[in-house]
């Protein structure tokens, strides 16, 4: 979070809870390591100011207690270190904020809030600038439109959390576009104009499409990634049969390992699996089962810990809620 003037800076030495006031309601999880704004202290309490992205349809404007926010998402929303970038905590529902700026689908916002004094990691507090350059995405070559040699490439993007149905609808580029693997990631290449692609799907100002074209057999890798791009939970639960035993790759945010009882019949009782909420951006969750020696490794990593899992599904959703089931293959690009 860029912080005005030279602020000092320390971190958060051990997981724990930023509240309204003193031994307060929680407000945000902070996990060791996020960056915070040291302020006074009162007792064995210490009053910081915490800054940073949340998605903007998780809020709501208001005007109560003097602030301009309020996270609206049940169970709460994650606060980011730049738009959909790393995860420096989880906050409540109902949570104040005071609204600093926007930037496409995200808003930067600030909160003071009190932590133990323990909890603020000791020593010289770093001093930072008055603003921070902000990122490039990163350019790829341009996607070219006109056949080139055999070896047909299709190009799916992640996924959106509002994210429409598919609707399979043909449309042509009417101007030169940049291509986006998300409305705020890196940049894939540029589309000319009449360039032919298909929707499969909408979200708020933005659309997925699908484009296919052709690249030369040397310019292609070994095929030993061969999970599916670009798959969301909303399309294993609208067609199951074509995702079902089939492997995926999904960002999610670790939660806890846990134990299947007897209401999630979709595992065996007493099987572990990690619950995880995602597929990210998607607001919802995911059970991803593991071995013993698996689940070991997932107890040891922090929670909120945002991680990319190669997963087979084995549901699309439990007997009582929306969530797929799905089997742990490996972790991805850790």
């Amino acid at each position: 979070m860029p912080l005005l003037g030279a602020q000092e800076v320390r971190e958060i030495s051990v997981a724990t809870r930023l509240r309204k006031e003193p031994s307060g309601i929680p407000l945000v999880s902070l996990p060791a390591g996020t960056p915070v704004e040291s302020k006074r202290t009162q007792g064995g309490w210490r009053e910081v100011v915490i800054g940073g992205w949340i998605f903007s349809r998780s809020t709501e404007k208001t005007t109560r207690d003097g602030f301009d926010l309020v996270v609206t998402t049940a169970g709460g929303e994650n606060i980011r270190q730049s738009p959909n970038g790393a995860v420096m905590g989880r906050v409540r529902t109902g949570t104040l904020f005071h609204k600093e700026e926007t930037r496409d689908d995200w808003t930067r916002v600030r909160r003071a809030g009190w932590v133990p004094v323990e909890a603020v990691k000791a020593g010289p507090d770093k001093i930072v600038p008055s603003a921070q350059p902000r990122p490039e995405p990163p350019v790829r070559p341009t996607i070219l439109t006109e056949p080139v040699e055999s070896g047909a490439l299709t190009v799916q993007s992640p996924a959106l959390p509002d994210e429409t149905p598919p609707d399979s609808e043909p449309v042509r580029v009417s101007r030169e576009a940049v291509f986006l693997a998300t409305p705020q990631g890196g940049q894939y290449g540029t589309l000319q104009p009449g360039t032919p692609t298909r929707v499969i799907s909408r979200s708020g100002q933005w659309t997925r499409v699908q484009l296919e074209g052709w690249v030369r057999d040397s310019d292609l890798g070994g095929a030993a990634a061969t999970s599916l791009g670009g798959v969301t939970a909303a399309e294993v639960r609208s067609d199951p049969s074509r995702y079902l035993g089939r492997a995926v790759d999904w960002r999610v945010e670790l939660i806890a390992v846990q134990t299947a009882d007897d209401l999630r019949i979709e595992m065996p009782r007493g099987q572990l699996y990690l619950l995880t909420r995602g597929p990210l951006p998607e607001p919802g969750f995911v059970y991803v089962t593991v071995t013993p020696q698996q689940a070991e490794e997932f107890r040891s990593l922090q929670a909120l810990q945002e991680l990319t899992l190669r997963v087979i599904i084995k549901a699309p959703r439990t007997r009582f809620l929306a969530t797929p089931v799905v089997q742990l293959v490996s972790r991805v690009g850790e």
